[in-house]
């Protein structure tokens, strides 16, 4: 029977290295390949930067562009092509990483490659590393309870514009509205219309330019970003 190698998604956190689970660090140092997301006119991600923070890593490191079109097809051709990349070093019995920012479970590129691993290779080990996600950071340098007791927390895609509207946000206690480049100020209005008063917002954490605050005034006079957040609370 051939032997396959393993297909491991790995959170690496938000942007800061020291945020790095020991797991994930275990495992980026044993795997042979590790794959990462890049942008058409990127050289490097922001995942490929926070693994070569890491001393010991002898694997080597593979780009794959995925596909931002609105097309599903087109997305979906970029997912196939990916994995069948990754599928040609797991057929040669080399154990492969996913590195990704944040979670890998949560609106990753990794659970559609996985996917599309596993139709190719049904019977492949997958191994998924979790990760500390932007919002759960930023909260924490600004002290600020996400949810306690019995309250209710949502997590919206707010770059879709049309999901973050008053009669949703009102059924949580706690909003967190992840990429909020396209309408920032818009939804803020949202959240408070909806009794959240106590927000903040972030971008690009765990990174040297990033910001936090909790503001109003210096939220709404800053500049939008993609890499971005805002959590809503109930005061």
């Amino acid at each position: 029977m051939t032997k396959y190698g393993k297909f491991i998604g790995v959170g690496v956190g938000p942007g800061d290295p020291s945020m790095l689970t020991l797991k994930a660090v275990d495992v980026l140092k044993k795997v042979d390949y590790i794959f990462e997301a890049v942008g058409k006119n990127s050289k490097e991600s922001i995942s490929s930067k926070i693994v070569s923070a890491i001393e010991g890593i002898t694997a080597i490191k593979i780009p794959l562009v995925f596909s931002m079109s609105r097309s599903h097809s087109q997305r979906k051709e970029a997912w196939v092509k990916n994995a069948l990349l990754v599928c040609d070093k797991l057929k040669d019995g080399k154990d492969v990483a996913f590195v990704t920012i944040g979670d890998p479970l949560i609106y990753s590129t990794y659970t559609y490659l996985m996917k599309e691993v596993l139709n190719i290779i049904a019977d492949i080990k997958v191994e998924t590393i979790p990760g500390i996600t932007s919002f759960q950071y930023s909260a924490s340098r600004k002290n600020m309870p996400i949810v306690e007791d019995e309250e209710t927390l949502m997590l919206l895609p707010a770059w879709k514009e049309e999901i973050v509207n008053l009669d949703l946000v009102k059924k949580a206690d706690t909003v967190v509205c992840l990429k909020t480049y396209r309408t920032r100020n818009a939804i803020i209005d949202i959240l408070q219309n909806s009794g959240k008063n106590n927000l903040l917002y972030a971008q690009r954490v765990g990174l040297e330019d990033e910001k936090i605050s909790n503001s109003l005034d210096e939220i709404k006079k800053t500049s939008v970003e993609y890499l971005s957040h805002l959590i809503g609370r109930k005061k």
